[in-house]
């Protein structure tokens, strides 16, 4: 890749040292205003091959008849009818597929090879008499198809047997049958009608042989391509007609060149290796950040060309300022902001390269790249992207009037470029928000437009939850509540957090009722073996990544969705078990979670997020002091058996992710005032409590957490 990068690149940054009267191509811009140095007659290829291939598209195909086509295809049915009459009276002893095989045998791999093998059961399974009927009907049916001329052309044929089974469909009642039919039928259909291709080709010659070529007149001194015209092929034939081509190189600048640019890819290169290795070691990645480069690359060549650098220098200015805003946009949501820095400053150089090393549009480049990278580097809605055209405009604005006043540029200029400025930024943010939805699923970025999107509750999976397991949809919505707040306070992606709460269940639609915040009256799992229910409790991972894949939700919540137990135990079941077995590592594994744990703070704060929202639902009568007991001790045994060893949390973080979890937890869960006992008529009756009839007790609080945080059931 990046072989080709630079050889792509080289060929862009040097195309402006290639003599233009020598080695332009169809396609180029050509940088300067070439005229006739005599007058010539010459032919326009173009349209004279256009007038040749019009008369030979004129030329009608020749087709030649089949002789005893349809005898052959009548011959094809009755002998697959016959053959199945055979075997059915011969061999009634052997079983259906048996007699299939002694059919395609028979038959052989010539016939009936688009026959499948239910076609073949329905028919031995028919009496004979219906047997006949179906062969009449059949027979009918082909005679009428054969009557049509039919192409040996693959897409003639399909038709005719689509055709063939709608007949069959509307003739018989009975499906099956209609099916049987409509294979057999269009199986044994034969091409009437074969083109006769050296016949047709002969015509086609003829036809193109008698169109003369095009000749045109040019006089001395008329113009032949203009600056910033695209070459064409008549260009060329003019090219040659005048003596023009004589290539002539300037191989030391060349040179240097591609020097220059081998050096810039490899300085990118260590720098993704050494400092943001989730990019270098991203394949797809990589091809999107060369593609945005050399894109980039591409548009400030032709845009120098078309423009012209010495008549319109602020045009090309502007309109490379565009390009490289651009970029850095694309590649700060796409990629990484940080690499989006440092590809800004170097798609600067190049435009300053494309300007013969002018400066001033190339520092403009370089600071609005920084504010355009800053003002979409967290972009979530319409009035983010407003803020960003905001920004962008000010930015250049300011650029044009320091730069101006720095070069003494006059008044009028200055608002010309206040003018374009504005421009340039309009341009971008359109640019930015028509192009990053296509480029996000085939390289697989996953940008905050994407999540929030995700994130509406009213999304098809999110509404298939809410409907089929609503307590584990509460319980998700929670979680993502935690998980934002905490993400937050850690510096973590707050929105992947949130998103992935949501989605982190989701492979508990397909078998809800195993989970107790689903369940009504029983549990499920007090008639099973706790092997067996700790099986059906992890494979809810597994379930919600293949529900995934077929939602097509991104990788990154994905992945967060196989990593949000890790290879935790399910200890409730566990704990059955070794109640009746030796306790072992063999059996301790068969009651963890496949993992892997989590790799990302996303993961791990949407992992601890989970279990103390599960546990908090067993703490009776919640006081300050039980949820930091609770908190606490749920995320030391995480730290002990390991599940946080694989992400990037510190100490610290978790101190901070800790100390959330209780204020959120604390303000969700407040204390209920406990009014004292009513006295009536000198009885004395407890008051109403909005939560006297769900509260646990103590033991029951803690069992309750236990199970919903280590087992996951009967719990979430």
């Amino acid at each position: 890749m990046a072989i080709a990068t630079v050889a792509i690149l080289s060929f862009l940054l040097c195309m402006p040292l290639l003599p233009s009267k020598v080695t332009l191509k169809p396609g180029d811009i050509c940088p300067e205003d070439i005229f006739a140095r005599k007058a010539i007659r010459y032919e326009d290829p173009v349209e004279t091959q256009q007038r040749r291939d019009a008369a030979a598209q004129n030329v009608k195909n020749v087709y030649d008849s089949v002789p005893n086509a349809t005898d052959e295809a009548i011959g094809t049915l009755e002998t697959i009818f016959r053959t199945v009459e055979d075997v059915k009276t011969a061999r009634a002893d052997l079983s259906g597929p048996k007699k299939v095989e002694q059919i395609r045998k028979k038959l052989g791999k010539a016939l009936a090879s688009q026959v499948s093998d239910g076609t073949f059961i329905t028919l031995l399974a028919v009496p004979p008499k219906v047997l006949r009927d179906i062969r009449d009907s059949s027979l009918r049916i082909i005679s009428s198809a054969m009557a049509k001329d039919l192409v040996n052309r693959p897409s003639a044929m399909k038709t005719a047997r689509a055709s063939v089974m709608t007949e069959a469909r509307r003739l018989l009642a009975d499906s099956s049958i209609a099916n049987a039919v409509g294979e057999i039928v269009g199986d044994s259909l034969k091409s009437n009608r074969v083109l006769n291709g050296d016949r047709t080709a002969e015509l086609q010659d003829k036809a193109r042989e008698g169109v003369q070529p095009i000749s045109k007149w040019m006089e001395k001194g008329s113009l032949v391509v203009g600056k910033g015209d695209r070459v064409l092929q008549e260009h060329m034939e003019m090219f040659e007609a005048l003596g023009l081509r004589h290539p002539l190189l300037d191989y030391r600048s060349v040179l240097s060149l591609i020097l220059l640019v081998i050096v810039t890819v490899s300085i990118v290169t260590a720098y993704l290796w050494r400092y943001h290795n989730e990019v270098y070691s991203n394949t797809k990645a990589l091809y999107l950040l060369a593609i945005i480069v050399v894109v980039c690359t591409l548009a400030l060549r032709l845009g120098g060309s078309m423009l012209g650098i010495s008549l319109l220098p602020s045009q090309v200015g502007y309109l490379g300022l565009l390009w490289v805003v651009t970029a850095s946009m694309f590649i700060a949501v796409l990629l990484n902001p940080h690499v989006a820095i440092l590809i800004t400053s170097i798609l600067a150089i190049v435009l300053s390269l494309q300007l013969n090393n002018e400066l001033r549009y190339a520092a403009s480049a370089l600071m609005t790249s920084l504010v355009g990278v800053y003002s979409v580097a967290n972009i979530r809605d319409r009035k983010d992207l407003t803020r960003a055209f905001g920004l962008l405009t000010l930015s250049g604005v300011a650029m044009v009037w320091i730069m101006g006043n720095l070069d003494g540029d006059t008044l009028k200029q200055m608002i010309e470029g206040t003018w374009w400025s504005a421009i340039v930024a309009l341009l971008a943010v359109t640019f930015f928000w028509f192009g990053i939805a296509p480029l996000e699923r085939p390289f697989g970025a996953t940008t905050h437009m994407s999540l929030l999107e995700l994130a509406d509750t009213n999304r098809p999976l999110l509404r298939q939850l809410v409907m089929e397991a609503p307590g584990t949809y509460t319980h998700s919505m929670a979680v993502g509540h935690l998980a934002e707040t905490a993400a937050e306070v850690i510096g973590a992606d707050s929105l992947v957090a949130r998103v992935a709460s949501y989605y982190h269940d989701i492979g508990k639609i397909r078998r809800p009722h195993f989970f107790i915040e689903n369940q009504n009256v029983e549990n499920v799992h007090d008639k099973m073996n706790p092997t067996l229910s700790a099986l059906v409790i992890t494979s809810h991972i597994k379930d919600g990544i293949d529900t995934a894949k077929e939602f097509r939700i991104p990788k990154v919540v994905l992945d967060i969705i196989a990593e949000h137990h890790g290879t935790s135990l399910v200890q409730y079941f566990y704990s059955q078990m070794s109640g009746e077995h030796e306790p072992s590592t063999a059996l301790e594994q068969q009651f963890r979670y496949p993992g892997p744990k989590p790799q990302t703070k996303e993961a791990a704060v949407v992992m601890l997020a989970d279990s103390v929202e599960a546990a908090s639902r067993g703490i009776s009568k919640p006081t300050l002091a039980k949820i930091e007991m609770l908190v606490n001790k749920i995320v030391a045994d995480k730290l002990r058996d390991g599940q946080l060893d694989e992400c990037e949390l510190t100490f610290k973080d978790l101190s901070k992710i800790t100390d959330c979890f209780v204020r959120s937890l604390t303000s969700i869960m407040h204390a209920r005032i406990e009014y004292p006992d009513v006295v009536t008529n000198g009885d004395r009756k407890p008051a109403a409590d909005a939560d006297s009839d769900s509260e646990l007790s103590e033991n029951t609080g803690e069992a309750a957490k236990d199970s919903q945080h280590s087992s996951q059931a009967p719990a979430s």
